[in-house]
């Protein structure tokens, strides 16, 4: 009887149109839901990630970019790098020469998550035990992060988010470049998807992971993709919408522009080198 079918013999499949090479329609989502493309100020959407997908415009202009980060962001190829799970280090401070942690269920930690890794080296900046170029002042290639389970983060692990820090500088650089854009004249910079829901803002405008906008202009909206997924399905005027907004959005290749290595490089600094 029909009562016994598989339920996706009964289903409606709908997908959201793709916005460009590795832009996908993730990035289409977070346009709907966050109304961009209705906005008279420019306004800037980041979804941070392996793949960072940055999207900046208004109801006249969209432009979009996707910055390969690779993983570090999410633990990988750092030593002690793990995915936001429990037991990861998710926050950091160093206070009066010690270094305090929460992790992720409150237990023991066995690595450090994205979160933590952006808390950590901001903390190292700030406390001047990190240069801009990314390297220890004192004698030492590396810090203890938590003595009991010799959990360290050691200057090629500054390196690998150096360049990871840098892909996504160099694509929201580009865009303000080529929307004639000054940064103080963004007015809204949406920090969307669920790593950028955990990040401290303060720490990634200190190492320029994100831009460096006044707080009140950065709002982080969280799962901005399943919000405008679950519009495009409620509605077939959205989805018509989205179509439309899609095939004027124009998409920025970052290696064939003339600063693109300049940008990179500068947004491996960590400040003053």
């Amino acid at each position: 009887g029909r009562n016994t079918w598989p339920f996706w013999s009964i289903c409606t499949v709908f997908g959201a149109p793709l916005i460009a090479c590795h832009v996908g329609a993730d990035a289409a989502a977070c346009v709907l839901a966050t109304r961009l493309h209705e906005s008279v100020e420019p306004v800037m959407i980041m979804d941070i990630g392996t793949n960072t997908e940055v999207i900046l415009g208004n109801k006249d202009r969209v432009l979009c970019a996707s910055c390969a980060a690779g993983p570090a962001f999410e633990g990988g190829k750092i030593k002690y790098g793990m995915p936001g799970i429990e037991g990861a280090i998710q926050s950091v401070r160093l206070r009066n020469g010690h270094v305090e942690i929460s992790t992720i269920g409150d237990v023991e930690p066995t690595g450090i998550c994205g979160s933590g890794l952006i808390d950590l080296i901001a903390e190292l900046v700030r406390h001047g035990q990190v240069n801009g170029r990314g390297r220890f002042t004192g004698d030492t290639k590396e810090c203890v992060v938590h003595e009991a389970t010799g959990i360290t983060f050691a200057e090629s692990d500054i390196q690998e988010l150096a360049q990871a820090k840098g892909a996504t500088h160099a694509g929201t650089s580009l865009l303000l470049k080529h929307f004639q854009l000054p940064l103080d004249e963004l007015t809204t910079l949406y920090l969307a998807g669920g790593f950028a829901n955990y990040i401290d803002v303060d720490s990634s405008r200190l190492i320029g992971l994100t831009p460096d906008v006044p707080a009140d202009r950065i709002r982080k909206i969280g799962n901005a993709a399943a919000e405008g997924a679950k519009e495009l399905l409620l509605s077939v005027n959205k989805r018509r919408e989205l179509e439309q907004v899609v095939g004027s959005i124009k998409h920025l290749e970052l290696e064939s522009d003339e600063d693109f290595f300049t940008y990179f490089v500068e947004g491996c600094l960590f400040g003053e080198s």
